[in-house]
């Protein structure tokens, strides 16, 4: 089967920024969307507001709640759509007399067209609803593990003591993943080593699935 593009799941810390960014410098036509773009724009408040002052993640977490609170896949449809547009540009697809199973066909066809033009890497999966979501849109399920003691270093590295201290890993947007690299996903790599053992697998799964 070939995907139409590759959504990496993983816990806090896990490295999908990174493994999304080695995926980019293996294929000169791969593109990064990330999930949480939203939420992490939302965060940048604490820059002018101290009351936000090591409460980011917080800020993150709430926004994506009540986002979901609108459409559980809003978030999902917010990148797809990103990525829809493109080709949209390109083709001129027009799809809004289409409902139901015609709208959903058409669409899925189209996908597979920007799939010769891009090679979409879709960061931040978090959620049994996003895994169901790609799952049917036609994408590549890729995990990313890393060990707890490596992953505190390396959370505490980037966001700092406070802001890991604030963070909570029993949030909904948290919970769900160690069952989906337990159970759900096509592939799951692991991340305890260099960058340049990262970049080895990340190519590996690129040769498997034809990207």
């Amino acid at each position: 089967m070939l995907y139409n593009g590759v959504v990496i799941f993983g816990e806090m810390g896990a490295g999908k920024d990174a493994l999304a960014a080695q995926l980019v410098e293996l294929r000169d036509k791969a593109k990064i969307y990330n999930m949480g773009v939203l939420c992490r724009e939302m965060m940048k408040v604490s820059k002018v507001n101290q009351q936000w002052k090591g409460l980011e993640r917080y800020i993150g977490q709430t926004v994506a709640d009540k986002l979901r609170e609108m459409d559980m896949n809003i978030m999902c449809d917010y990148i797809l759509s990103l990525i829809y547009e493109g080709g949209q540009k390109k083709y001129g697809w027009d799809n809004s007399d289409l409902e139901g199973e015609a709208f959903d066909n058409a669409l899925k066809e189209q996908l597979s067209l920007v799939r010769e033009e891009e090679l979409s890497i879709i960061v931040g999966g978090r959620t049994l609803s996003d895994v169901h979501y790609w799952r049917d849109k036609g994408y590549l399920i890729l995990g990313i593990r890393i060990s707890p003691e490596i992953r505190k270093k390396r959370l505490i590295s980037r966001d700092g003591e406070e802001v890991v201290k604030n963070s909570n890993t029993k949030h909904n947007t948290e919970v769900d993943v160690p069952y989906i690299l337990d159970n759900l996903c096509h592939e799951v790599i692991f991340n305890d080593g260099t960058l340049e053992e990262l970049k080895d697998a990340a190519e590996k799964i690129l040769i498997k699935y034809n990207f």
